[in-house]
Parts: structure tokens; C-alpha cells; sequence
């Protein structure tokens, strides 16, 4: 592969912001000619993008920049455009439909929007507008490759949209990564555990999707058994909910919600386990970093995902979604028995970036 475009939209943090860059990375650092296509120059990730990249904007919004990224298509041919979300993927199908080049879409799917539905009916999505849904699924049917970063988001999908199951690709994401970025000290989070104390740690956006209310119910009853405490990283719209929610269970002083740090990896590692209580994932990247640092994971068995990454509970604990007393005796159980982190490491290692570019290398020029 000499050229590709990656087509995100934005660089603003989140899962599919760094999964990009991950990509990115590894692709320019092996001499691939890198573009980036977005429709708005902004976010957090772009100072990571490597300085051998090429970084082109739309007008700002995604409709908007239709034109602009047709005649960057035309004018610059890259072999492959890899987007994400929703919107993003039917204009990339869209759009290299148009230049009538050998330009391959490249669609990758990161949501069991059937899953999302069920968990946050009110959550606004395209596919629930019903004119966004027929289209889609006209132009799904053109690209040759569609990629699912996992099982259960494929099947959805396949399901949903009558999609050829065999069309698609698996690629899980590529996440692990033995490099850690700098430590910037949290001074809150220093404090917390400067009496060297027993923890255990989530991470993720403050959303009902995480599910947080069900961790801080089912840690009320492991406090009840031993003396641990709990730190929750990220920020989010539900953070005055948890704190009032911490306040009624009396759980001051053995709770902390410091927000967004950097590196969060560095706290995990640290951590005598790591507990993600969503309704729904894609994927579930936080569970391959706390594996990747040798952290023993408790995660519900929610789609799709975390049972894939942990193999069924080969490689973690896996409960029931929505049930505190079943994620109580989870956290229980794994923090009593000892576990060899030399196995969950090699584990993340299936997800290592050079790995996962192989895969998406293969598929694309297959």
C-alpha cells in the first residue's frame, strides 16, 4: 500500500480518534504515503499526527465538504479512504463513487447500534431517521470492504442493514501499544492513594452508556467485604448524578471521580483491578489497556466486545449487565486470587498496533 487517506472527520479525543492515530503512526512510520481528510481542522489528537503527514480541510462541516473532499479524491487518487461513524462512511462511499477512480471506501463500524437502541432509547442516531436508513442501505451495498472491530457489531450490522455477512471483516482495534505517553501527576488522584491504599479503577466518559450508577451499587457491596476504594476516570454529563449517588450509598472518602487525567494507563497498572459496567460497547478498548499493564478485568458481558477481548472469561471475569450483586461478587472474587500478568500482557498483545496495520493492510490490497 503506497497511499492512503483516513477520513475522521475530526481528531477530538475519543476511541476512534486514537485508533486513527494509531494507525496513522504506524502506517507513515513504515514510509506509507499518510493523508488525513478532515472537515474541520481541530482536536486533541492532531499534535500526535507525525510530521510526514499531510493534513487537508473540508469546510468545516461533513455535508459541507462534499465537494472539497471529491476533488481531493480526483487530484490526489490515494488507494484507500478508511472513515468511521455513520455519517462519515455514506459520505466516503459516496464521494469515491463520484471520482471514477480505482479509490477504494474502506467503512469501519464501531457500534451494535441495535444494543445502543435498547440501552439509550432517547440517544439521537441517523439510522433512526428513516430516509438516512434507506440510503444507507443502497450505498452499503457498493464498497467491497466494511470493516466491524468485532463479532457482535458485524452480526448487528449484517442484521440491520442485510448487509452480506460474509462481506465483512473483523479487525479488532489496534490498541496496545508498550510506549506510554508522559505522566503529568494528578495532585487529586496523588492524594487519594498516598496511604498506598487497596483500589480498584474504571475509565471512561461520565455517560449512561457506562453505566457507572451499577459500579457504585455493586462497590457499595463490596465495601461491605473489604476495605477498597474507587477511582473513576473521565469526565462526563452524569457527574453531578454520581456524586449525589455517592453521598446517598455513603461512600465519601472511597470514591474519587478526578476527571480526565493523562495516561490513565500509569493509575490502572497500579490498580488491584479494572471494572468496566457498560450496557453496550463496540469494542472496548480500555479493557485491552488495563490488560495490556497486567490489571485483572471485571467487565460486564454486555455486546459486543469485552467477551471477545476476554475470551468468553479466559482472560477475565465476565457478569451479567445491570445486576450489582452480580458485578459485586465478580470484584470479589478477582480480588482474591492471585493472577499472572505475563499472560493478560500477551493477550493485549493480540491488539498491538503493527499487528492490526497488518490486517487492515492485507484486507484493503487483497
Amino acid at each position: 500500500m503506497k497511499k492512503i487517506c483516513f477520513f475522521p472527520g475530526t481528531l477530538a479525543l475519543g476511541g476512534i480518534g486514537k485508533i486513527f492515530v494509531n494507525l496513522i503512526q504506524e502506517y507513515a512510520g513504515r514510509g506509507v504515503d499518510v493523508h488525513v481528510f478532515l472537515t474541520k481542522k481541530e482536536g486533541e489528537f492532531l499534535s500526535q499526527l507525525p510530521p510526514n503527514v499531510q493534513v487537508f480541510e473540508g469546510s468545516g462541516r461533513a455535508l459541507t465538504s462534499i465537494v472539497s473532499f471529491i476533488q481531493y479524491l480526483r487530484r490526489e487518487k490515494p488507494e484507500a479512504v478508511l472513515s468511521a461513524r455513520e455519517f462519515l462512511n455514506i459520505i466516503n462511499i459516496f464521494c469515491c463513487l463520484f471520482t471514477f477512480n480505482k479509490t477504494k471506501p474502506v467503512v469501519s463500524l464501531h457500534t451494535n447500534q441495535t444494543a445502543e437502541n435498547a440501552a439509550e432509547p432517547n440517544n439521537p442516531s441517523l439510522y433512526k431517521n428513516p430516509y438516512f436508513l434507506t440510503l444507507a442501505k443502497v450505498l452499503y451495498k457498493i464498497p467491497e470492504k466494511i470493516v466491524a472491530v468485532s463479532g457482535g457489531v458485524a452480526d448487528d450490522f449484517s442484521y440491520r442493514m442485510g448487509v452480506d455477512r460474509k462481506k465483512m471483516k473483523v479487525i479488532y482495534n489496534p490498541v496496545y501499544s508498550p510506549t506510554q505517553e508522559d505522566i503529568i501527576p494528578n495532585t487529586l488522584l496523588h492524594n487519594f492513594l498516598s496511604d498506598n491504599r487497596k483500589f480498584i479503577i474504571g475509565v471512561g466518559r461520565l455517560t449512561p452508556q457506562k453505566d457507572w450508577p451499577n459500579l457504585l451499587k455493586a462497590f457499595s457491596l463490596v465495601r461491605e467485604k473489604m476495605d477498597v476504594s474507587l477511582v473513576i476516570l473521565g469526565e462526563g454529563s452524569l457527574r453531578q448524578e454520581l456524586e449525589e449517588l455517592i453521598e446517598e450509598l455513603s461512600l465519601q472518602g472511597h470514591v474519587l471521580l478526578p476527571g480526565f487525567v493523562n495516561n490513565p494507563s500509569y493509575y490502572v497498572k497500579k490498580a488491584s483491578a479494572f471494572v468496566i459496567s457498560s450496557k453496550y460497547e463496540g469494542f472496548g478498548n480500555v479493557i485491552v489497556e488495563a490488560l495490556g499493564v497486567g490489571t485483572p478485568v471485571v467487565s460486564t458481558d454486555c455486546p459486543s466486545g469485552p467477551s471477545e477481548i476476554l475470551e468468553d472469561g479466559k482472560y477475565g471475569k465476565l457478569v451479567p449487565t445491570e445486576d450489582p450483586v452480580a458485578l459485586a461478587t465478580g470484584i470479589i472474587e478477582t480480588l482474591n486470587i492471585s493472577h499472572n500478568s505475563e499472560v493478560l500482557i500477551n493477550r493485549a498483545k493480540d491488539f498491538s498496533v503493527p499487528r492490526i496495520a497488518d490486517e487492515y493492510s492485507n484486507y484493503i490490497m487483497n
